[in-house]
């Protein structure tokens, strides 16, 4: 135990006026800069000073005098005593796309030294969150008579996607609420708020969104974080489920490589395939509590589909891959347990389905070649390009816009770019790092190890950290206790 000296408990009772005044001053400070825009609000999960607003911002960009839409913008203002930098921090949020403000307790617990000197600046991109978000109320299985995904289920979703497109016709053109008019957006509200530049964290999906802005508003970029870097110039939409598909087979492998896995589970491949098979010809009912009232419960299918399904979501974390091996042996012995407790119908998606559609039926799904097809119908062990069919279906109601002339050309600039990706990110792999950087004269990539899409640590984090304080690569030690022993699976018991 650190002993207190007698000096420490006059600093923390003798100087305790003299914090109180600074977070006064800090207060005073942010309420000056941001009167007439934002206001302080209650944010839950988020002790501290949260200043909040709403920017309205035309849904069209070309057209004076067209509808507006409101942004919704929530601002940690700068901790530190010597007020905020000229540039904000501002993320960019994945999934394509999660609200940015969802993450703002992250923010404002995890990244302490970046806040002393920044203000971190979230803005829900339109369509998601506070921003006029193009939600849509969509059918889950268990809600259609006979309770499967069969072709019941899929006419009363395609029908409710397009009960959402005519519901959502009124309030929104969904074809305009893309990933460059997102970029813009995000310049308004930095003009709005007064910030001569901005220093970009974009995670997934978000890293598009930089790199657009990037090249939209050269000028008014600082530096960069790309984490999980989704290229603009290729679909990686084709090599989803073959990379999924590789990256279980090097789990198995390394399952097989250590002494206690591999005694655990002998002969994992043989019975996840074998699994898959049983599954797929008798699917297992089981009986799970809804998400939204726990004390309801409700008869579900588990087959083929739903274990390929739950495999390939644990394999974008690499500590949940690692008790794939142990859940696979449980249900292969007949023992749902965890599969039930992982299971919640009901359960809201943070990614509104309409945001997702307009973005996707014109920025991805109308590039794909019948080569690029062809490849995502490749058949694994965790399906194959089903979804690809499902999303062209939605498409075909949902509609899209029209791409701007070298919208898919690689992004060129001499702003300094970190961009670090997780060594098993089977979704954003390192070549994609690799292949974005090739543009970047003042782009750094940085592998670490065992870390998979998901995957957001103190060490992952410590890293961003340190390159968005000094605007630059410094090469900090990667020294994390995780990295210097394989992570350990979980064994039965």
């Amino acid at each position: 135990m650190r002993m207190v000296t007698g000096l420490t408990v006059i600093a923390l009772l003798g100087f305790a006026g003299c914090a109180d005044s600074g977070r006064t001053s800090a207060f005073d400070s942010a309420a000056k800069r941001f009167e007439g825009k934002l206001e302080a609000c209650e944010w839950p999960g988020v002790p501290g000073d949260v200043w909040c607003g709403t920017l309205e911002v035309p849904e069209n960009l070309s057209v004076e005098g067209g509808r507006m839409i409101g942004l919704r913008v929530a601002v940690l203002p700068a901790t530190g005593d010597f007020g905020p930098a000229a540039d904000a921090v501002t993320f960019l949020a994945g999934g394509g796309v999660v609200p940015a403000t969802r993450y703002l307790p992250f923010f404002a617990d995890a990244v302490s030294r970046l806040r002393e000197g920044r203000d971190i600046v979230l803005v829900d991109q339109r369509g998601t969150g506070g921003s006029n978000a193009l939600e849509c109320d969509l059918p889950e299985p268990y809600e259609v008579e006979d309770g499967s995904d069969g072709p019941e289920y899929e006419e009363a979703y395609v029908g409710a996607i397009q009960a959402c497109r005519d519901g959502i016709e009124g309030r929104a053109d969904p074809t305009l609420y893309t990933t460059w008019n997102a970029a813009d957006d995000l310049d308004a509200v930095r003009e709005w708020l007064g910030y001569d530049q901005l220093s970009l964290w974009g995670a997934s999906y978000g890293t598009k969104v930089a790199r657009i802005y990037m090249r939209r508003h050269p000028e008014r970029v600082r530096a960069v974080v790309l984490h999980g870097v989704v290229p603009i110039e290729r679909s990686m939409w084709p090599d989803l489920f073959l990379a999924a598909d590789s990256a279980l087979t090097e789990l198995i492998s390394l399952c097989a490589a250590d002494p206690a896995c591999a005694e655990a589970y002998p002969d994992l491949e043989t019975r996840f395939v074998d699994l898959l098979e049983r599954l797929d010809s008798n699917p297992v009912m089981l009986r799970v509590p809804l998400a939204d009232t726990p004390g309801d419960t409700i008869t579900v299918p588990f087959d083929r589909r739903s274990l390929a399904g739950l495999v390939v979501g644990m394999l974008r974390s690499s500590r949940a891959a690692r008790a794939v091996p142990s859940l696979v042996y449980q249900v292969s012995n007949g023992d749902y347990e965890q599969i039930t407790a992982m299971q919640r119908p009901g359960a809201a998606s943070p990614i509104p389905r309409g945001v997702y559609l307009s973005i996707a039926c014109t920025e991805e799904l109308p590039r794909l070649t019948e080569e690029d097809l062809e490849r995502a119908h490749s058949p694994t062990r965790l399906g194959s390009g089903e979804w690809v069919d499902e999303e062209m279906r939605e498409c075909e109601i949902w509609g899209s816009g029209n791409v701007p002339e070298g919208f898919w050309a690689p992004v060129v600039s001499d702003a300094p770019v970190f961009l670090v990706t997780g060594s098993e990110d089977y979704i954003t792999p390192p070549a994609y790092a690799e292949w974005v950087a090739g543009h970047l004269p003042n782009g750094s990539v940085r592998v670490v190890p065992q870390r998979g899409h998901d995957d957001l640590d103190p060490c992952v984090a410590g890293l961003i950290e340190n390159f968005l304080i000094q605007g630059r690569d410094t090469e900090p030690d990667l020294g994390c206790p995780e990295d210097r022993e394989p992570l350990p699976f979980q064994l039965p018991g």
